[in-house]
């Protein structure tokens, strides 16, 4: 009898384990629905976005990083790197409803880790192309109205930003972006470039490019010497510098050749 009794527990147990996780399955293909559902929505809403823009640029990259920032925020920043890839795939499906905009990327150095960078910060569903140096796949990001050119990190003999300087081949394109979004580093292995407009995210660094030194203390905080080519020094400021402001005004005037040349957002992580 005892052994009847045991076996009748038992099964009683095996049956309330599979209950429970039958139940627990069926919650999550119904929260997998519900999700599917919401992405659905949210790609029709992207349609109706670009019909909004009116001929805006597809690529608002301050507005996505300030998103993505504040939904990593919201779940205490632990989840910061998940939360990054699954809005990359979910923007860049956005983006690729909304228009034509491309990706050029400079396979320099390892391509495997540039085309893991561009897959974690823009997701898949956006048209890329691959060039074998920076200066070519800035060029062609600057001859595509919606082309966004992935390129190596300023510095050392990553000399191409001297285009964006004055008087340099592409003085309307800025540097908007880093590589990767996630993680502890202070500078980033790629950058994205691109004519849109800087603007801030609410955590930022921009970076200025000078030929006179002197001109540094305008700065409050000391800036960081990142690259050298030709006459210009870049640096990167620890704030958002506004074009407008009288920061930057008296900047111009002990620097009249002085320009912003981008603005970095910092990485999710970043203490």
């Amino acid at each position: 009898m005892a052994n009847d009794t045991h076996s009748s527990g038992e099964n009683k147990n095996d049956s309330q384990q599979i209950h429970d996780i039958d139940y627990v399955r069926s919650e999550i293909d119904r929260v997998d629905n519900a999700m599917l559902s919401l992405i659905a929505e949210r790609l029709e809403l992207s349609k109706a976005v670009r019909r909004a823009k009116s001929g805006a640029r597809v690529w608002r990259p301050s507005r996505e990083e300030s998103h993505v920032r504040d939904l990593s925020e919201a779940t205490g920043g632990s989840l910061a790197p998940l939360v990054s890839r699954i809005w990359a795939e979910l923007m860049s499906a956005s983006l690729a409803v909304q228009g034509p905009m491309r990706l050029h990327i400079a396979l320099e150095g390892d391509a495997l880790e540039v085309w893991s960078l561009v897959r974690d910060r823009f997701g898949t569903a956006i048209p890329a192309l691959s060039y074998p140096t920076a200066s070519s796949a800035l060029a062609a990001a600057y001859a595509d109205a919606e082309g966004v050119a992935v390129l190596p990190t300023p510095g050392g003999m990553n000399t191409w930003w001297a285009a964006l300087c004055p008087g340099g081949a592409m003085p309307d394109m800025n540097i908007l972006s880093g590589l990767p979004r996630t993680g502890a580093e202070l500078w980033p292995r790629a950058v994205a470039v691109a004519t849109a407009d800087v603007a801030p995210s609410g955590a930022d660094e921009s970076l200025v490019v000078l030929q006179n030194i002197e001109a540094l203390s305008s700065f409050d905080e000391p800036p960081i010497l990142r690259g050298e080519t030709g006459p210009y020094k870049l640096y990167s400021v620890p704030q958002y510098l506004d074009k407008e402001s009288d920061s930057f005004h008296r900047l111009l005037a002990r620097d009249p050749k002085a320009k912003i040349i981008g603005c970095l957002p910092h990485s999710l992580g970043r203490s």
